[in-house]
């Protein structure tokens, strides 16, 4: 499409697609920064296209130099695939000139040098050298500048600070690290990771382009890239170069993982209760059968409670003297040892499965128990923004959300079990694993109940030149598996394990309830016993007054 700089420029949001070449024609050389800013504004605008500029040579001007002012002005608009046609009058000749912008001496700063691609003078056309690779495979030592958020284990803690001028930091582990690190092998890079003195330092990034922390140092240049596990979202593409994404993550709920179950009532749990009911008055009901069968066939008078023990008995699996007579009372008989038989072979199996594997109380595990269960919930500032939407939890979440940093908020869910932190799930399982040191403290939702998942990259500054090269080395990187391997050599264990599986030791913790209730029944049977004696005192009293004094007055 041409375009006239003199004229203000018509509305063009409805043509977003990128330009691929641009075409500068100048009279005058002022003219090319109007053509720049008004081509600039546009949603077309595309610095990694090449620009072609055609100028006239007045009198005086050197084509060389005009050459490089051209690509140095360019160059301010992150402009680097550029050729210049100079046109000598005098001479009657086109000359075009290119540079290039990583050389021994130079990495992407000012043109100094420009060399020619083509001559054409008197319709005869030179091919002086081709066009050459702007960004070259190998660029030769030049810097790539990272800053470093410390988000394991994406980035690890670095191991020492090499300068003592800059905050220039040595990253051993970490899967980003070991990506950036690749890719300076790949392109021959001299690699430099900054980090803040700041905790979690991302900063923040504003509509309209303004940025604190990190993010203001990649959108003022300063920097080349930003690692860190970054989420990307439509606010960081419109102002930053997102990498490919190497991976993904979810954005969960990590809560404090549900404490061991009381294990007193071990020995009671094991039925329901209407099953201990049940039992008890099937008891009660067979003893007072067998006692009206007994004394019917033996004919003299035996206690009831003699017969409601027997029939416990048979139950406990205790042997009992019986000798029914009759074939009534012997298939009674029969029937409930039967039934003792099974109870007692169930209650023994499920008794040594609740003694042997742990047990727990009801685990956290969607937002509703989390709002039910009244402990405190929040995370990094944002995420609040996610809790904006209209839904049934939404409005209360978002209104009692509390800004933290990731690690103090994983500390507090871990350790003071009364938070609830909105967490990346990767970042908080290998937290737990190096704060549980193989114990779990956090339990993170499951896939189905996550907030949402998303795709993790490495954060270029808006238009890095480079970056078309980095995507090539980190698909490779994916499609050999390092990915993968990097974050098996990190992650010891898997806490999504459920705990339910670990065998522990009898210790007298498990039999609480057996020791409690025997104290009970020897304080129970020590207290008749004393008022056993007690009695036995008083009627004893009472008989030796009566022997004193046999008439009453």
């Amino acid at each position: 499409m041409v375009k006239d700089s003199t004229f203000p420029h018509a509305n063009a949001t409805h043509f977003p697609e990128k330009a691929k070449n641009y075409m500068l024609i100048l009279e005058d050389k002022s003219e090319l920064t109007r053509n720049i800013l008004q081509v600039h504004q546009l949603p077309s605008w595309n610095p990694l296209a090449k620009a072609v500029v055609y100028y006239q040579l007045r009198a005086g001007e050197v084509g060389e130099n005009v050459a490089i002012d051209f690509i140095n002005e360019l160059r301010t608009y992150k402009l680097l695939k550029s050729i210049v046609l100079i046109h000598d009058d005098l001479e009657d000749e086109v000359i075009s000139y290119s540079w290039r912008p990583y050389t021994d001496k130079n990495c992407g700063d000012e043109c100094n040098s420009v060399y020619i691609l083509d001559i054409c003078q008197d319709e005869n056309f030179v091919e002086v050298e081709q066009l050459r690779n702007t960004i070259p495979i190998d660029l030769k030592g030049c810097p790539l500048i990272v800053h470093a958020i410390v988000a394991e284990p994406y980035v690890m803690s670095p191991s020492r600070k090499i300068s003592k001028e800059a905050d220039i930091y040595e990253f051993d582990k970490g899967g980003e690290v070991n990506l950036v690190k690749t890719i300076a092998e790949f392109t021959n890079m001299s690699l430099y990771i900054f980090m803040s003195e700041q905790e979690e330092n991302w900063g923040t990034i504003n509509r309209n382009g303004t940025a604190t922390g990190t993010y203001g140092l990649l959108r003022n240049d300063s920097i080349d890239l930003m690692i860190g596990n970054i989420e990307v979202t439509r606010r960081l593409r419109k102002w930053f170069s997102p990498t490919k994404s190497y991976t993904q993550d979810e954005m969960t709920w990590c809560v404090p993982r549900a404490k061991e179950a009381a294990t007193w009532d071990n020995l009671l749990i094991i039925f329901q209760w209407p099953t201990w009911v049940a039992m008890f008055f099937g008891c009660i009901i067979m003893g007072t059968l067998f006692h009206i069968f007994y004394c019917n066939e033996n004919l003299k008078p035996v206690s009831i409670v003699r017969s409601i023990l027997v029939t416990f008995n048979m139950l406990l699996g205790w042997t009992v003297s019986f000798k029914p007579k009759s074939t009534t009372f012997r298939i009674l008989v029969f029937s409930w040892l039967f039934f003792s038989m099974n109870m007692t072979i169930s209650y023994e199996s499920l008794l040594r499965s609740f003694l042997m594997h742990p047990r727990f109380e009801k685990q956290i595990s969607t937002e509703s128990e989390l709002i039910r269960s009244g402990i405190s919930f929040g995370g990094r500032e944002i995420y609040r923004t996610y809790f904006e939407m209209n839904n049934s939890t939404a409005p209360h979440l978002f209104s009692n959300y509390e800004g933290t940093t990731f690690s103090e908020g994983v500390r507090r869910t871990a350790f003071d079990q009364d938070f609830a932190v909105v967490a990346s799930r990767r970042q908080a399982e290998y937290q737990d694993q190096n704060l549980g040191k193989g114990t779990s403290y956090i339990y993170c939702f499951p896939e189905s109940d996550n907030l949402y998942k998303y795709s993790v990259v490495l954060l270029a500054r808006k238009w890095f030149p480079i970056l078309d090269r980095f995507n090539s080395i980190i698909r490779s990187v994916i499609e050999n598996g390092l990915i993968e391997k990097w974050n098996r050599e990190l992650f010891i264990h898997r806490p999504s394990v459920e705990r339910v599986g670990t065998i522990l030791p009898l210790s007298i913790q498990h039999l609480l309830g057996a020791f409690a209730f025997i104290l009970i029944m020897y304080a129970l049977t020590i207290l008749v016993f004393v008022g056993e004696l007690v009695m036995g005192y008083i009627e004893k009293r009472k008989l030796a007054v009566k022997a004193v004094y046999p008439f009453k007055i």
